[in-house]
């Protein structure tokens, strides 16, 4: 990493211009500052790498934005166009979104035993390089296969807690769609199982974003959420109208379900982390609005605890640990603005528009060449031809308003 990307974190987002998006294939409209940039940082990675883009279809939409089916009347079918961050059909089943051909063998692994119920979003995860889940496996399979380095990074990252680590699970519920939870598919991104320094049976849970925000649907309203959330003990107002936002209700359920973990006596003790981009704010933000709801660990021991953590300070852990060149390629891979603000300050600028000009009058728009005297007497000539005319014109208008005022003092006179 250079000096300057190295200071670059430091810095805003870089604002990425629309046409240097566009002239990339990466421009998205509703993409945020944040999402746009880590955009353009695929879709360079991407070509670095020499991997084909993908498509992106958009679907017809009424006036108004809502979408429409391509079936109705009038409506035309919905097209697919070349997205930069996207991968193509071909480099997406050969796994090229993962790091190593490792951490994709160990993906397909995952996948073909994943969970009952496990939802992987698997168009997106192969082939979408915004993927947070694809971003999951890229991190945390390299820590699975080797536990002894895990326990390593989270003994960093949260010191006192984490003794060794025995296990890595990707999209995990104790008791998916059962009643003893919430009866949903609720699940964490990734369950670490650890002991603790003390030899106790623990866990930490994790909820992992990339370039989400805060919005998105919530899941509809149950009973069992409120009352879990009132018998949890873990909010100072477990029934604050902040918990039932998006992204927030998403934390209070998974942290709830930790706290069930630890009542049904599958561990000892827990810790749930959200975890983020730095520069994505409104990760950030949540993590913090959030712990904001939580009551005093210290008043009700033997509650789940809660951090947020950033995805730099994980790749700073496992740097440490010794994996320099895997997270050399994690950061290239997903959070190197710096290399964005380097190429955008290496694009042309867009060019001014030219002047209008008359048919017939460019060369003589140029003025003569005052070092010629044939072209400056020229010039002379042509000045004196066009300034008798216009000092005759000048004198006529002269004397007319010198008429015109004549006639308005005579007039005010008389009215007054």
């Amino acid at each position: 990493m250079t000096a300057s990307s190295a200071s670059m974190p430091t810095r805003p987002v870089p604002l990425v211009p629309e046409d240097v998006l566009k002239r990339q294939d990466a421009f998205v409209s509703n993409d945020t500052r944040f999402t746009a940039a880590c955009r353009l940082l695929a879709s360079l990675w991407r070509e670095e790498h020499g991997l084909p883009a993908g498509q992106h279809r958009l679907e017809p939409r009424w006036a108004g934005g809502r979408t429409a089916s391509s079936t109705t009347p009038g409506i035309s079918r919905s097209k697919s166009v070349r997205l930069a961050s996207r991968l193509s059909t071909a480099a997406a089943r050969a796994g090229a979104t993962f790091l190593s051909p490792a951490i994709a063998a160990h993906a397909r692994e995952i996948l073909l035993f994943r969970e009952p119920g496990a939802l992987f979003e698997e168009a997106r995860l192969w082939g979408n390089l915004l993927s947070s889940q694809a971003l999951t496996l890229n991190l945390f399979v390299p820590l699975a296969l080797d536990p002894a380095r895990a326990a390593a990074v989270f003994r960093k990252l949260l010191p006192g807690f984490v003794g060794t680590v025995t296990s890595i699970r990707f999209e995990h519920s104790p008791g998916r769609r059962g009643p003893d939870y919430f009866g949903d598919g609720t699940a964490f991104d990734v369950l670490i199982d650890i002991v603790t320094p003390e030899g106790e049976p623990a866990f930490v849970a994790i909820e992992i974003k990339y370039t989400e925000g805060t919005g998105g649907p919530a899941p509809a309203p149950r009973p069992r959420y409120a009352e879990t959330a009132r018998e949890s003990g873990l909010f100072r107002d477990p029934d604050a109208a902040v918990l039932a936002r998006p992204g927030f209700e998403q934390l209070r359920r998974e942290h709830v379900l930790g706290q069930l973990m630890l009542q049904h006596g599958l561990y000892g003790r827990g810790h749930f982390v959200l975890l983020g981009p730095a520069q994505n704010q409104h990760v950030q933000a949540m993590g913090g609005r959030y712990a904001a709801e939580l009551g005093d660990p210290a008043e009700a021991p033997g509650r789940v605890g809660f951090s947020t953590l950033t995805l730099e300070a994980v790749v700073a852990a496992i740097r440490e640990a010794g994996a320099t060149d895997f997270a050399a390629s994690f950061t290239a891979r997903y959070l190197d603005l710096g290399r964005v603000a380097r190429f955008v300050l290496t694009q042309a600028m867009p060019a001014p528009p030219a002047p209008r000009r008359l048919a017939g009058k460019a060369a003589s728009a140029a003025g003569p060449d005052w070092a010629n005297p044939e072209q400056v007497s020229e010039a002379a000539a042509s000045d004196r031809a066009r300034a008798k005319p216009a000092a005759t014109a000048s004198m006529s208008r002269n004397r007319a308003g010198a008429l015109k005022r004549g006639v308005g003092q005579s007039q005010v006179q008389a009215q007054a």
